[in-house]
C-alpha cells in the first residue's frame, strides 16, 4: 500500500535554465514560490575545500543554518561559537546524512553565497543548465540538495516530501531517468512527478489545448498542446530571447555617446544594461507608431546614481524579440504559424484561439500587443488555403483572475499549473512513481506514469 502524502509537504521545483522556482506546501494555491535561486554553481579551489571546516564546506554557505523539523541552530553565525556536546554530536549526523557533498568531487556553492563569494575562493562557475538542458548532473544533484535542504528546510534522511519537479520540453527519456534517479537516491524523495512546463503553462492559464510561447533566457520555444498532450513534432524555438535583447540594449547603450559618457571609462557596464532590461522601461510599439525622438531621453537609478538613456534605445532593444537583427534568425510570428501548422487541421483554430505566452522575457510591455498585430495582419490572412478550418482572430490567455496572490505574475503560469496538478495527482497513486516502484523496475518506470 502506498502511503498518501498531505498537501502541507508537497514540493513543487520548476528547473530553467536561468532561474529555478521552488515551494513547499500547496494548501493555498494563491502563493507565489518561495525560493528563486539562479541555476548556476561555483565550484570551491580545492585548497579552499580542504582548509574549510565540515559545516562551511558541505553546502559552502556563511554562515551556516541547519534548517530542521523540530529544532534550528540560529546561533551558528560564526565559526568559534560554543555549541553543547548533544546538540554537535546531532548537527554532526545531520550534516553527515542530509548536506555532505561526495568528497571525491567538487564543492559547489550556489544562490547568494556565490554572489557574495570571494572570487579568490572560486574556481570557476557552471551553468547546470543551457537552452533547456543539464550541462552537469553532479552539479544539478547537489543543486537540488542545496535547494531542499537550505531553501526549503527538509532532512533528506527523514524526507516525507513528495516532489513535483517541471522541467523544460523535449528532455530525451534518459534525462528523465536521471533526473528520477538523483530524486529516489540524491535527495530521497519518497514519491516523484516529472512534467514539462508547457503543458503546466496551459493548465495555470485554465487551458488544456493551446500554443505555449516560452520566451526564457537563452531560448524562445513555441510548443503546442492538444488536448493535454504536448505536440514534440511541432516544437519550433529560436536563440532570440532575453539573453539577446541584453547584448542588443547594451550594444545600443554603447553606441550612444551621450550614454557613454556618463560614466568614468567611457564604458557601459553590462549590469547597467541587465538593470535598465529589468526595470520595465523597455517597451515594444506596434508598426506606424511614431519613432521616439533620439534627442528625448529617460532618467534611470543605477548604483545610487541618476543617468538617462535614449527612448529610442528602450524601444529598439526589445523590438529584436518580434523582429530580429539578423536575418538567420527565424521570425516570431513564423515560428508560432510552423507550430500551428504541424498539428492537425481540425485543431488549428482552437491553437490560434488560445495563446499563452510565458517566461521572463515575455513580461516586455507592448510584446502581446505587438505580436498579436503581427499574427492577424501577416501570418493569419496569409494562410487562404486554410480556409475552412483557419481562425482570422487570435486570443491571448493569461492567469485566470480568481488567483489574487498571482497578479503581475502571469509569465509565472507554468508554476502555478505546478501547483494546481499537484494538489490532484500527487495524491492519487496512478499519476506519481513511488519509491517501491523505482526499486523494483529502476529510472524506467518514471515514464509509465503521468497525469
Amino acid at each position: 500500500m502506498v502511503a498518501m502524502h498531505k498537501e502541507e509537504s508537497f514540493v513543487i521545483i520548476e528547473l530553467g535554465s536561468y532561474m529555478t522556482k521552488a515551494m513547499q506546501d500547496v494548501t493555498d494555491v494563491n502563493k507565489l514560490p518561495t525560493v528563486l535561486i539562479r541555476s548556476r554553481a561555483g565550484i570551491i579551489k580545492q585548497e579552499e575545500a580542504t582548509e574549510a571546516t565540515p559545516a562551511a564546506s558541505n553546502d559552502n554557505q556563511t554562515p551556516v543554518e541547519l534548517k530542521d523539523a523540530s529544532t534550528s541552530i540560529d546561533s551558528a553565525t560564526n565559526e568559534q561559537v560554543e555549541v553543547p556536546q548533544a546538540d554537535e554530536s546531532k548537527a554532526e549526523a545531520d550534516l553527515t546524512s542530509d548536506s555532505e557533498q561526495d568528497s571525491s568531487g567538487p564543492n559547489y556553492v550556489f544562490g547568494s553565497a556565490l554572489e557574495d563569494a570571494d572570487a579568490n575562493t572560486i574556481d570557476s562557475t557552471v551553468e547546470i543548465m543551457t537552452s533547456g538542458f543539464v550541462n552537469d548532473w553532479d552539479a544539478l544533484s547537489a543543486f537540488l540538495r542545496h535547494i531542499v535542504t537550505k531553501e526549503l528546510g527538509i532532512r533528506i534522511s527523514d524526507n516525507t516530501s513528495a516532489f513535483l519537479f517541471s522541467i523544460p520540453v523535449q528532455w530525451p527519456k534518459s534525462d528523465m531517468e536521471n533526473l528520477a534517479q538523483i530524486a529516489f537516491e540524491d535527495i530521497n524523495a519518497p514519491t516523484i512527478m516529472i512534467m514539462e512546463q508547457p503543458l503546466l503553462a496551459a493548465y495555470g492559464n485554465g487551458g488544456v489545448t493551446g500554443i505555449v510561447i516560452d520566451m526564457g533566457h537563452d531560448t524562445t520555444t513555441v510548443t503546442p498542446v492538444v488536448d493535454s498532450a504536448v505536440q514534440n513534432s511541432s516544437i519550433a524555438q529560436t536563440a532570440v530571447s532575453g539573453a539577446a535583447v541584453t547584448t542588443r540594449l547594451h550594444e545600443l547603450l554603447q553606441a550612444d555617446a551621450e550614454t557613454r559618457e556618463q560614466f568614468d571609462d567611457a564604458s557601459v557596464p553590462l549590469a547597467f544594461a541587465v538593470a535598465l532590461k529589468e526595470s520595465g522601461l523597455c517597451v515594444i510599439q506596434l508598426p506606424g507608431t511614431d519613432a521616439a525622438d533620439t534627442s528625448e531621453r529617460q532618467t534611470f537609478e543605477f548604483g545610487g546614481k541618476s543617468y538617462t538613456v535614449s527612448k529610442d534605445v528602450l524601444a529598439c532593444a526589445p523590438d529584436i524579440l518580434v523582429q530580429p537583427t539578423q536575418a538567420s534568425e527565424p521570425v516570431l510570428t513564423a515560428l508560432v504559424r510552423q507550430a500551428v501548422l504541424g498539428c492537425d487541421t481540425d485543431k488549428r483554430a482552437a491553437l490560434w484561439e488560445n495563446i499563452h505566452m510565458v517566461g521572463g522575457s515575455a513580461q516586455f510591455s507592448g510584446l502581446r500587443e505587438r505580436l498579436q498585430f503581427e499574427l492577424e495582419n501577416t501570418v493569419l490572412p496569409a494562410s487562404n488555403i486554410f480556409a475552412l478550418s483557419q481562425t482570422r482572430d487570435t486570443r491571448f490567455h493569461t492567469l485566470p483572475e480568481y488567483f489574487v496572490g498571482w497578479r503581475g505574475h502571469a509569465h509565472w503560469a507554468a508554476f502555478l499549473g505546478a501547483c494546481l496538478v499537484a494538489k490532484v495527482a500527487l495524491a492519487d497513486a496512478r499519476h506519481f512513481v513511488s519509491r517501491a516502484e523505482y526499486n523494483d523496475s529502476g529510472p524506467s518506470i518514471i515514464h509509465t506514469k503521468s497525469f
